[in-house]
């Protein structure tokens, strides 16, 4: 499993990273909402990697299960002036575990900075979460 959040990590996790408040596309965005976004979206990716962490365990286990395992999903997150993600919204992951788990993990990752103060909210990112391909060993 640990291969898994590595691989996604290597390939971007957050590679389909959109900054969207409204009807701001990402290509519209001014750079320093982007610069915010890319930095809240490195965190995001460690803190949906962390081994330590049972319900990144669960989560990953669930995914793997799942008919579609290479899943594209866009998260909305809304943040208050101290950077803590203060509510989330997702299209459900198929299993009301994995939602919560995904939903506790966000709630539970602090971002080092509050979001400028003329970004729009919600930030969406989009996500990839990929399984392991069937013949990649785990990761000792």
């Amino acid at each position: 499993m640990q291969r898994w959040w590595r691989q996604a990590r290597r390939l971007g996790v957050l590679g389909g990273m959109v900054v969207a408040s409204g009807a701001t596309a990402a290509d519209a965005a001014p750079a320093h909402w982007m610069a915010y976004a890319a930095q809240a979206g490195e965190v995001v990716s460690q803190r949906l990697g962390d081994p330590e962490d049972p319900r990144v365990e669960r989560l990953q286990a669930r995914l793997a299960e799942r008919s579609d395992p290479a899943a594209a999903l866009t998260v909305s997150l809304w943040i208050d002036a101290s950077g803590t993600i203060t509510d989330s919204r997702f299209a459900s992951l198929g299993d009301a575990v994995a939602d919560a788990d995904l939903r506790a993990l966000l709630r539970d990752t602090p971002l080092p900075a509050a979001p400028p103060p003329d970004m729009r909210q919600p930030l969406n990112l989009g996500l990839s979460l990929a399984s392991p391909a069937a013949g990649d060993a785990p990761v000792p």
